[in-house]
């Protein structure tokens, strides 16, 4: 798709600018057919022209926007009357930027869903597709809402990690603080005073000096390898679409996380379909955008599979039940919608179901989670104990 910006007359004769998306320049001039508008000439202008600054907002900027879109647009405003007075509404200075970037750009004539593109990792693409869908069938109000729900109920989750890795991560920083404190200036001033002292001629204590020093490049190159390995990772995921779906497979289909992550996307998943089949769209286009919109690309291709098996003529409960990417469930409340003759209200009930799943999980994996990373952190102080504290303390007892 390309942006263009177009010089236009509107029926009252004036004439004015605005940017439109096409994705070639038939779509474009065939786009003003059916309009009372005049297309008097374009121009393809690139991203940058359009965006003139992209700024990322954490999830509780996003959140507070949220929840103030809604009250604003069920009041019986307009998106762009919203998004202004929301400048003014919020004691934020981090959201009025927000509200102001995003009415830069429906001033330029950017609908709401491409403006919101200009702060990508802020908003992700669900978000995204179901602003399009809801300015596409006049239920904006309703996404607004149903995002609201969605993002808090997203940080509760988050707020129940956080609360559970403090501690460990604590302890971990504190102990690896001592470590290099240890390594940094304990150690050269042990080294000093035993060449001081050391007249004789036992090397033992030479030896242990040699072997701590041979431990901290072994651990340092423990840590460098680790820290490859997850920066090598990020990027294949990056620009790898092979490697990217193998990953989401084998996260799918670890032993305990990998319920959990098949549940978030399962959530995802109903309530996008909830939000599209509750707009009037039907379960066919509604998959397809669905699809698109998932983070886990291992279950997004299952989707895509499914809907082209439903175009064939397959049942969709059949369909979801070819695939283990999808949790039974799915398959047993299509099938009771198929029978009922309705479809569409059964992702109201499997969504709430995963949403008390995901909950219910959440809350047994963090109190699984937490003893597992207290145990992770001490062994790796006990390392470092048997490492480098016991080898200094005997140095020190040959030195006295």
């Amino acid at each position: 798709m390309a942006y263009y910006r177009c010089s236009i007359i509107n029926p009252a004769g004036k004439k004015t600018t605005l940017i439109k998306e096409a994705a070639g320049k038939q779509e474009l001039v065939a786009s003003f057919n059916n309009t009372e508008h005049i297309l008097v000439k374009y121009v393809q202008v690139s991203d940058s022209s359009i965006i003139q600054s992209k700024k990322n907002y954490n999830r509780d900027i996003v959140l507070e926007f949220t929840e103030i879109m809604t009250s604003l647009i069920k009041s019986g405003l307009t998106i762009q009357d919203s998004i202004s007075l929301c400048c003014s509404i919020t004691t934020n200075p981090k959201t009025t930027w927000l509200c102001k970037s995003l009415l830069r750009a429906l001033q330029n004539g950017l609908p709401l869903h491409e403006a919101l593109k200009m702060h990508s990792p802020s908003f992700p693409p669900l978000y995204q597709s179901l602003v399009r869908l809801g300015e596409q069938t006049g239920s904006v109000a309703a996404v607004f809402q149903r995002m609201g729900v969605y993002l808090r109920n997203e940080k509760k989750i988050r707020g129940k990690i956080g609360n559970v890795l403090w501690y460990p991560a604590l302890v971990l920083f504190i102990a690896l603080a001592g470590g290099v404190g240890i390594i940094a200036f304990i150690l050269p001033r042990m080294a000093e005073i035993f060449s001081a002292f050391n007249t004789g001629t036992d090397q033992s204590a030479v030896m242990e000096l040699t072997r701590v020093y041979r431990s901290i490049w072994v651990s340092v190159a423990v840590i460098i390898v680790i820290a490859a390995a997850i920066t090598g990772s990020i990027l294949l995921r990056k620009y790898s679409a092979r490697f990217a779906y193998l990953s989401d497979y084998l996260f799918l289909n670890m032993p305990l996380f990998g319920s959990f992550i098949k549940a978030i996307q399962t959530m995802d998943f109903s309530f996008a379909m909830e939000m599209l089949s509750g707009s009037g769209i039907n379960v066919h286009t509604a998959l397809k955008e669905t699809a698109g919109v998932i983070r886990n690309r291992a279950y997004g291709k299952a989707l895509i599979e499914v809907h082209s098996m439903l175009l064939k003529g397959e049942q969709l409960s059949m369909a979801f039940g070819l695939f283990k990417e999808f949790p039974p469930y799915i398959a047993t409340w299509i099938a009771v919608g198929e029978r009922t003759g309705t479809v569409e209200p059964v992702f109201t009930q499997i969504r709430a179901y995963f949403q008390e799943d995901v909950d219910r999980i959440s809350e047994r994996l963090m109190n699984l989670l937490e003893p597992c990373l207290i145990l992770a952190v001490g062994i790796i102080v006990l390392t470092m104990i048997l490492q480098f504290i016991l080898p200094l303390f005997s140095l020190y007892g040959r030195l006295l």
